[in-house]
């Protein structure tokens, strides 16, 4: 793209607001991942998942603060424009932590708690639960877009999708998401059923923030934007992505896999929103200011529009 074109990023769009969380009572703190996290309690009573950014080091030994937040609000806003259920995500601020604790808040996807002590009556059963993965080194054996297919079989779809989708349906949904932003961190405890009372059903995707180039700095950004480097532009990083998926396929060819064991009607419901790729870019330009950079922007934006050209190119 050249430097003179117009992204659609603009700056003049609505913002997504930021919620101070500094009040907000600590329920417990959540062990599974790596990133720092805690349970919340809100003023209306709905629990959130506070997860705060993190760092990386440059090879100079300065630091930077990773765009973990964005990203993850930037996915969700993708995920309300191709109609996936996504868990609620908010970008939030916890102004008791250190430096200040700039993170998201992402609400709990099962029925409010209740009782004393509080209870759901929902328990929430990550993927590895239902599919057998065997980790070697980087690779997740055994975690297959066909293993998911087979594990979701006696599922039910999310609460208020379609009736005619099966679950297996919209999680395919979910691995075009991932497709779209390049998110590279669908393993099998970032996807999950909901059990309640023996019944289950899908739970709403959630947990998107390694996507978009969240981790690179500007400076890296920057070198990306402008080279003259065909295989060091935004696109062909972006071509590079991994998934966690057995033989870590590209986040889209994991996604066409998954396409490929639908329907034709399935199929064209997914890929066809794609094709206003303008719209899937709205998000980026929501973020305030303070927390996106304007090359964070346009890289997350080249990123996007490669991934849909991509994905049509296939299907269309």
């Amino acid at each position: 793209m050249a430097e003179s074109e117009a992204l659609s990023t603009a700056v003049d769009a609505e913002r997504y607001p930021v919620f101070d969380v500094t009040d907000w009572a600590v329920v417990r703190r959540e062990q599974l991942g790596t990133k720092p996290k805690r349970w919340i309690l809100a003023p209306d009573g709905n629990r959130w998942l506070m997860k705060y950014t993190t760092d990386n080091q440059r090879s100079d030994g300065t630091s930077y603060r990773k765009g973990d937040d964005w990203s993850e609000r930037v996915a969700n806003g993708v995920a309300g424009r191709l109609g996936i259920p996504a868990a609620r995500t908010e970008l939030a601020l916890d102004r008791a932590a250190e430096a200040p604790g700039y993170g998201i808040i992402s609400k709990s996807v099962l029925a409010p708690h209740s009782g004393d002590p509080p209870q759901s009556p929902e328990e929430l059963v990550h993927g590895n639960q239902l599919v057998d993965v065997e980790l070697v080194g980087r690779e997740r054996i055994g975690h297959t877009v066909e293993a998911i297919r087979q594990a979701l079989d006696d599922i039910s779809a999310p609460s208020g999708i379609d009736d005619h989708l099966t679950a297996w349906d919209v999680f395919v949904g979910y691995l075009l998401l991932d497709a779209v932003v390049g998110n590279t961190d669908r393993h099998e405890e970032n996807w999950a059923v909901i059990d309640r009372a023996g019944v289950r059903r899908l739970a709403a995707t959630f947990d998107h923030a390694s996507c978009l180039g969240f981790l690179l700095d500007d400076e890296r950004r920057m070198r990306h934007l402008h080279t003259r480097d065909r295989y060091d532009t935004p696109e062909a990083w972006a071509d590079r992505a991994k998934s966690k998926f057995e033989g870590r396929p590209h986040p889209v060819v994991a996604a066409m896999r998954a396409l490929d064991l639908t329907d034709q009607t399935v199929r064209q419901r997914w890929v066809g929103r794609c094709e206003d790729v303008d719209r899937l870019v709205e998000p980026i330009s929501m973020v305030p200011e303070d927390r996106m950079s304007p090359l964070a922007r346009q890289f997350a934006e080249r990123v996007i529009r490669r991934n849909c050209q991509w994905l049509l190119d296939k299907f269309r």
